[in-house]
């Protein structure tokens, strides 16, 4: 069993397909017959979208029911600036760990989204 795909509902689409992106994901927009348009990319095996919500629900770290997704990014430092200038909710900056350097950031929706590098 693999994962197949991640799917992420927004309150406001442009504001997390921005943060999205800035991160480094190539997130095009999609439509298909007529289901609403939304954003996604291949990621590995993983589909990854972005939808908008219906409804404003919260996403609170470590609260049942979320999720917290884990993205590896190919550079940390890169990423980590890039969520600076976006103006994101830094919740750990890069951190040092011995499975390698992370950081938490909080999406537009308050999701809590780990980003590593992996060590090879």
């Amino acid at each position: 069993m693999e994962l197949g795909a991640l799917i992420v509902f927004a309150r406001q689409l442009s504001e997390t397909v921005a943060f999205y992106r800035a991160i480094g994901l190539p997130l095009e927009e999609e439509s298909h017959e007529d289901g609403p348009k939304h954003f996604a990319c291949e990621l590995g095996p993983v589909h990854f979208a972005i939808f908008e919500g219906t409804e404003n629900g919260t996403a609170s770290f470590r609260a049942a029911g979320s999720v917290m997704p884990g993205l590896a990014v190919d550079s940390l430092e890169r990423a980590f600036e890039a969520m600076q200038q976006l103006g994101a909710t830094i919740k750990q900056p890069p951190t040092e760990y011995p499975w390698g350097p992370r950081m938490l950031v909080e999406d537009p929706d308050g999701r809590t989204i780990e980003l590593f590098e992996r060590r090879v």
